[in-house]
């Protein structure tokens, strides 16, 4: 829909551009067949050139958007402490990774993700649970945030996303005792509507960012789609730390205003005496 609207924009702005070649005097006296011929061959010989305006435009507004809700959701994305991450808790540079545990891209992304979090002592990962795979995305993301109750998450992230095949209730049940989880408690906190509040909370974020798929990465302000490698990451987190930080903003000057002499008041003058 997008698409098909920033087309037509363009395809008018065409239309203008290419009567403005002519005088107006002229223009004015073209027939409609005239005009429809002339935008006809226009758009015929440089119909890639606005499809590709039409692109460029998109991503550049897409951007601008995400950046504006990375901005908007920034407390609920970097200084949420309610959502597990691994590297240093203040890290110069965060970084937001919004998955789906039944994700092939996810999973063949994660070693990346770990590697990074191994060469940058500096950076801090954050893990967004974002199920939209089906029922069994949930359940895997319900159990996975109860495990963070347990101080266990990234040992049951891990063996999750070294699971190939279905992901059933035995097999979350089975990791759950892998990575010394109390089972009973748990399957208790998965089923809790503290957790499925913040699975829900974290669905309207993505929706509100514009961020419809996984993997996803959102580091510092930037969103950026897909599955993304170390190289790739070590830089763009080498960008952010080469970027200037916005300096706090100086006081204005304090402009004294002149005080006023307090009016004096009136000296009587002394009474004349009158000579008798």
């Amino acid at each position: 829909m997008l698409k098909t609207k920033t087309a037509k924009t363009f395809a008018a702005l065409a239309i203008v551009s290419v009567l403005a070649l002519g005088s107006t005097a002229k223009a004015a006296e073209m027939t409609k067949e005239q005009v429809e011929k002339i935008v006809h061959d226009y758009l015929m010989a440089n119909g890639e050139v606005i499809l590709k305006s039409v692109d460029t435009f998109q991503r550049v507004t897409m951007a601008q958007r995400q950046a504006d809700a990375v901005k908007n959701n920034h407390n609920d994305l970097f200084r949420n402490e309610r959502l597990p991450f691994i590297g240093k808790v203040d890290g110069d540079v965060k970084i937001v990774e919004f998955f789906d545990y039944n994700c092939g891209y996810c999973k063949h992304a994660f070693p990346d993700v770990q590697a990074v979090a191994e060469a940058d002592k500096n950076v801090k990962i954050i893990f967004f649970d974002f199920p939209i795979l089906g029922p069994s995305s949930e359940s895997a993301a319900k159990w996975a945030l109860a495990a963070q109750k347990q101080n266990k998450y990234f040992e049951f992230h891990k063996a999750l996303m070294s699971h190939t095949g279905n992901i059933t209730d035995d097999v979350l049940e089975k990791i759950a005792k892998d990575v010394a989880l109390d089972v009973a408690k748990a399957k208790t906190d998965a089923a809790s509507a503290e957790i499925k509040a913040q699975i829900d909370k974290n669905r309207m974020i993505a929706q509100q960012m514009g961020v419809n798929g996984t993997p996803a990465f959102v580091i510092d302000d930037e969103v950026l789609p897909g599955a993304v490698d170390k190289t790739t990451m070590l830089k763009k987190i080498a960008e952010k730390r080469a970027k200037p930080k916005d300096a706090p903003k100086a006081d204005a000057p304090k402009v004294e205003t002149p005080k006023a002499d307090a009016p004096k008041a009136e000296e009587k003058k002394p009474e004349e005496k009158k000579a008798p």
